[in-house]
């Protein structure tokens, strides 16, 4: 796909310097959108990353909840055990002893397994969250900067937080290219609640 990209770029290019030096070719427009910092002062994705921190928050509190419980069962379990090897004990209550111990085990190691699923659970849902929301947000974002474009007739519109694939920005420099990456985080903003606002 960045391949792909990288083509469109340089045939764009290629064109703009095979054009005749008229007015149309004076009138190429260049925009460019830092949209890393978009995304991160639109109010949404704040309310969105304080959605998933609550949800971890949960999530974290459930797994402590279980975590006491397991911590609870392997000390009753050692606390039979140690009854157990008691020389005192007679073989009728340490028969019985001893069946107790295995079924602390047997329940610690279900509640263990238990804990391993729900954790796997939770953390398959909180990345599935934050990826919905990202979709959502970025593409709310994309809509924004395609209206722009449009709007304000730009032939290319660049990502200068884009990165080539050996780590190097797409955008090494511009001249006369317009950022506006300002005036879509502020119309993406008009409507954050105050809290959001402040």
């Amino acid at each position: 796909m960045k391949s792909r990209f990288l083509s469109m770029i340089v045939a764009a290019l290629a064109a703009t310097v095979a054009l005749p030096a008229s007015a149309d070719a004076q009138e190429f427009k260049i925009g460019i959108v830092d949209m890393k910092r978009v995304f991160a002062d639109y109010y949404k994705t704040k309310e969105a990353e304080q959605k998933v921190n609550e949800g971890k928050s949960v999530a974290k509190k459930e797994l402590d909840e279980r975590n006491a419980k397991y911590k609870q069962l392997i000390q009753e379990w050692q606390d039979l055990q140690k009854l157990v090897k008691d020389p005192a004990l007679s073989d009728e209550l340490r028969s019985e002893k001893t069946k107790e111990a295995q079924d602390k085990a047997a329940e610690a190691k279900s509640l263990e397994r238990e804990m391993a699923e729900f954790r796997q659970r939770r953390e398959r849902q909180l990345q599935e969250t934050v990826l919905r929301m990202r979709k959502g947000i970025l593409e709310e974002i994309r809509e924004l900067v395609k209206d722009k474009a449009n709007t304000a007739n730009y032939d290319l519109v660049f990502d200068k937080s884009g990165l080539g694939m050996n780590g190097v920005p797409f955008l090494l420099h511009s001249k006369d290219a317009v950022d506006f990456s300002n005036e879509i985080i502020a119309i993406l903003n008009k409507d954050a609640p105050e809290e959001a606002a402040e």
